[in-house]
């Protein structure tokens, strides 16, 4: 019952985060790995602006530009905003996304921990939180075991309640960073 009142919340794409004081996906009860291989409940996230999406690290097509559009995004940052945020990024494929592969990962794409995490989750979990936030996904049966998945980037407010979210690759990075900044002014 939970998982569809929390379902029926993320349709909206953006929303008055003081009208849905209760929503939030921190009332979610899991666990997840970082790429240091730390335990994290995703509650202990809470304090922060999520700037959250779902990719996998050996992606060759929607990832790398969900990647692309995002540090685009954290450049246009203020550093005084930058400070309230956070860039999390989840893994679709928490078997070949282990720990290590995902600390690689954030070294090769010179992703700087103070501003980015990424996670790496049992299969029901990334399920769960992928529902939520209304990213689908699916295997591919082709030889590199592609996922197809929703290309979304999603801004969290700080107590985990959706701000807004991006859809598809072609909406406005300048309308993303205006909504980021837009959080940041109002959990002040």
């Amino acid at each position: 019952m939970r998982l569809i009142i929390l379902m029926m919340f993320f349709i909206f794409t953006t929303v008055n985060a003081d009208e849905l004081a209760d929503e939030s996906i921190y009332h979610v009860d899991s666990n997840w790995r970082n790429q240091n291989g730390q335990s994290v409940n995703i509650a202990s996230l809470e304090g922060k602006i999520q700037i959250l999406a779902f990719v996998y690290t050996y992606c060759e097509h929607s990832c790398p530009v969900i990647l692309a559009k995002l540090k685009h995004i954290e450049r246009k940052l203020s550093s005084e905003n930058k400070k309230d945020i956070q860039f999390l990024l989840i893994s679709l494929d928490p078997k070949r996304d282990t720990p290590e592969v995902l600390n690689q990962y954030m070294k090769d794409k010179d992703l700087n921990e103070k501003y980015w995490e990424m996670f790496s989750g049992n299969p029901d979990d990334v399920l769960e939180l992928s529902a939520l936030i209304g990213v689908r996904y699916k295997p591919m049966s082709n030889k590199a075991k592609d996922i197809s998945h929703s290309n979304m980037i999603t801004i969290l407010d700080k107590k985990g309640r959706l701000h807004y979210q991006m859809k598809g690759l072609d909406d406005s990075l300048e309308k993303v960073v205006f909504e980021i900044n837009n959080a940041v002014k109002l959990q002040k």
